[in-house]
Formats: C-alpha cells, sequence, structure tokens
C-alpha cells in the first residue's frame, strides 16, 4: 500500500473504533438528558471547538467559487437525517433487530458506488463484506431482542442506512473541492442548527430546563466531551479523510467493526459477558474487514 493509502485506512481504523466506544458514553449521557437535548448540545460544543480552531488560525476554510449544492447535501444526510432517524428508529425496534439494519451500510454504499461512483467493487470485495455482515447479524440476535418491531421503525432505520450511504458517496465525490476541515465544518453547522431547532420544537419550554439540569452533572460532560470532541470533530475529518483516499467499499467495511468494539468495550468495561458464539462472530468480523482491505489501491 502507498503511503496516503496507509494513512487513510489508519485514519478509518480510528473512526470506528471511537464510535464502537461512543454507544457506551451515549449510555452515560441518556441518564440525564434526552436524546434530542444531547444531539443538541454535542453538535454545538463540537461547532464551538471547530469556530475555535479557525479563530486560533489553527485551521484555514475556503468556500469561494466552489459549488455548494451537494456539500449541503452531504450535511443534510450526515448528521440531521441519519441521526434523526436512528433515534426514532431505534425507538419503535428491539435492539436486535436495530443493529442489523444499521450494519447494511456498507451493502448500500456497495450499491450507490457502482451505481454514482462506478466504482465496482471485486466479488472478493462482496464476499468478505457479507461475511462481516453476517457475523453482525449474529450477533444482534445473540443480543437482548427485548422490544416491539413496527413497520415505522424499520422504514426509519432502512431511511439511516441510506442516508449514511449517501454521506459517504458525496464526500468522496466533495472531496475534490473541500478539505475535511471543511466538509466536517459544513456538517457541524447544519446539525448544530437542526438538531437545537428540533429540541426546541418537540421539547418546548422543557429544553432549557433539561439542559440546565444535565450541564450540572460532571459524568454528563464527560459523556459530551467524548462525543463532541473524539465521536465527532476527530471522528468525522478522520472519515472525511479517508473517503478521500480510499474507495467507499473500504471506508465503510471498517464500519463493521464497530459492533466489535461496542461488545468488547461492554465486557471488559462495563462487566457484560462475551459467549462464546458472540466470541467467533467477532473474528469473523476482523477476518471480514480484513479481507475487503487486503487489496492495494494505487
Amino acid at each position: 500500500m502507498t503511503d496516503r493509502n496507509t494513512k487513510a485506512t489508519l485514519a478509518a481504523l480510528i473512526v470506528n473504533i471511537i464510535f464502537g466506544f461512543s454507544f457506551m458514553f451515549s449510555k452515560i449521557a441518556l441518564r440525564y438528558a434526552h436524546p434530542l437535548v444531547i444531539l443538541s448540545v454535542r453538535f454545538t460544543v463540537a461547532f464551538l471547538c471547530l469556530n475555535l480552531l479557525w479563530f486560533l488560525g489553527i485551521v484555514k476554510m475556503s468556500f469561494r467559487g466552489k459549488p455548494r449544492g451537494r456539500l449541503l447535501l452531504m450535511a443534510l444526510a450526515q448528521p440531521m437525517l441519519y441521526f434523526s432517524f436512528e433515534l426514532y428508529g431505534v425507538e419503535h425496534t428491539s435492539s436486535a433487530i436495530s443493529g442489523v439494519i444499521i450494519s447494511l451500510v456498507p451493502v448500500a454504499v456497495i450499491v450507490l458506488s457502482t451505481i454514482l461512483l462506478r466504482e465496482k467493487p471485486t466479488l472478493s470485495q462482496v464476499m468478505f463484506s457479507l461475511l462481516s455482515l453476517s457475523a453482525i447479524v449474529a450477533i444482534s440476535l445473540l443480543s437482548d431482542n427485548t422490544g416491539e418491531n413496527s413497520l415505522l421503525g424499520i422504514l426509519l432505520l432502512l431511511l439511516a442506512v441510506l442516508a449514511d450511504a449517501v454521506y459517504i458517496i458525496l464526500s468522496r465525490s466533495e472531496s475534490a473541492h473541500y478539505s475535511p476541515f471543511e466538509r466536517t465544518y459544513i456538517m457541524f453547522l447544519v446539525g448544530t442548527v437542526g438538531f437545537n431547532l428540533m429540541a426546541l420544537l418537540s421539547l418546548r419550554g422543557g429544553w432549557v430546563g433539561e439542559v440546565l439540569s444535565a450541564v450540572t452533572k460532571p459524568s454528563f460532560w464527560g459523556a459530551i466531551l467524548y462525543l463532541s470532541v473524539l465521536s465527532s470533530i476527530v471522528a468525522f475529518m478522520l472519515s472525511n479523510y479517508s473517503t478521500s483516499v480510499l474507495t467507499p467499499v473500504r471506508t465503510t467495511s471498517f464500519s463493521n467493526l464497530i459492533t466489535l468494539v461496542s461488545v468488547l468495550a461492554g465486557v471488559f468495561i462495563m462487566g457484560e459477558s462475551l459467549s462464546l458464539p458472540q466470541l467467533v462472530c467477532c473474528a469473523l468480523i476482523v477476518v471480514g474487514v480484513v479481507g475487503v482491505n487486503r487489496q492495494q489501491e494505487g
């Protein structure tokens, strides 16, 4: 692999390790606030940090003379549409089914990249992607399956999958015009405005009270800082960088590691149990990711 490909591969790996731990920190934040409050605070803090980096001259931006239509569509797809669809989809489905549906993102990316970017995956990449997907499905079905599944919930999660796939495709195409920081900045601008409006309209007067109550809790701030700085700024900047170099199929293959990391975090940090079948599935996920990425790209 070239040095550039190696860096992009490492970036994609780090992104999904960070995302894997985010579930644990989201659970901590949910003890103190409504999901929409968490999203509004998370993206507001992250957006303020990005502006600080820009104000201090650590990074530079320029949007002058560049096409903006696809960039705004990318920002609408991720984070606005993805998080909104996922938030309400998970509410109407069991944890097992939601995990299975969200794991379809790499499959959706394979389809869209073939149609829109004319970047066709090899048969080997497709087979290894399906191997990881099968292992994720098995882990989800072996986990707690409490909760009812509605058609609305399944549809919303499928829309979340489509939104994330569209984001990956557009991030790659817009890498020709915008730097990773510029793409991340616009994403968080849209997320900050959108989620604060959603929280305000949904919770009305209760929004201010929930925010003020949550921000007095040190554990809430610890979770928010992880979600804002690592799981938002660092992760999405690295994601936007990796999509500039790697094909969408390779980039999203690493998303299968989110399930692996979240399972291991539950075992080693939260004290949850891990069965032998789940351990085998974790190994198959790794095999699938390695298989998709073993081919060198120029």
